[in-house]
């Protein structure tokens, strides 16, 4: 009798084991399933970008800017022949980035950024050595985000090249602001803003930069609903927010 009872508890418990280590296992090829179709869709948006930068179109576009971004950069040089040694260094990474590291491929955030970095340092030039150039970079590097080929080149170039075109560079409290974060993790958001002189700087009616080549960049790249560009003014301060969904 005590063998007969011993022998059902110990069957009940196999059954009980047996029956937790399907349920384990169903929850595991469940959750594997799921971790499988969100790659797939990663993986599809993420040839579908690639596919639209690699286009003839595209392709157009990233040899109708070069030429533009390369003449402002010298200029830049050009005019403050005394810090040639840096301007150069810098120049030097701007210009490996777009004629090696980026050749037909999207980049990472994270050397976009290093990018857009060199780009502000060139720049810099133009101002006076005290003018107030800030840079708030809210990304941690360690983001695995950051190294996810993502971005299509030279995004960030357009509203940066335009904050030192429009800013106010003589007043006392005229300042240029780059920042760089992540939004509801499916965002990347660059927000350029810059005080801006009496004069009227026209808005563009579509949200974006009032360049139609950029505008035209984005919309091929990232397509409808994959990112936004929009332009206020604020008390004098003109703002510049480039939003690109990156999952």
């Amino acid at each position: 009798m005590i063998t007969d009872t011993i022998y059902l508890v110990s069957t009940i418990g196999l059954a009980i084991l047996l029956l937790a280590s399907i349920i384990v296992l169903l929850f595991l090829w469940k959750n594997q399933e799921q971790l499988k179709e969100e790659n797939l869709r990663l993986k599809t948006k993420y040839e579908e970008i690639e596919k639209k930068y690699t286009g003839v179109h595209a392709e157009q576009l990233r040899y109708k800017l070069n030429p533009h971004l390369f003449r402002n950069a010298l200029n830049a040089i050009q005019s403050h022949a005394y810090q040639s040694y840096y301007a150069l260094d810098k120049l030097s990474g701007v210009l490996d980035y777009i004629l090696y590291d980026t050749d037909g491929r999207l980049v990472t955030i994270k050397e976009e950024i290093a990018f857009a970095r060199n780009f502000i340092e060139i720049n810099r030039l133009k101002t006076s050595p005290l003018f107030d150039i800030r840079i708030k970079n809210r990304i941690d590097e360690g983001d695995p985000r950051c190294n996810q080929a993502v971005i299509a080149p030279l995004t960030f170039i357009n509203p940066i090249e335009n904050a030192f075109k429009h800013a106010d560079l003589q007043s006392d409290n005229a300042f240029i602001s780059v920042s760089f974060s992540f939004e509801n993790d499916s965002w990347f958001v660059l927000q350029v803003a810059n005080k801006i002189n009496d004069l009227p700087v026209p808005l563009n009616t579509k949200g974006g930069l009032g360049n139609t080549i950029y505008l035209d960049q984005l919309s091929s790249v990232y397509g409808e609903g994959g990112y936004s560009c929009k332009e206020s003014i604020n008390n004098g301060i003109f703002i510049t927010e480039l939003r690109i969904k990156i999952l």
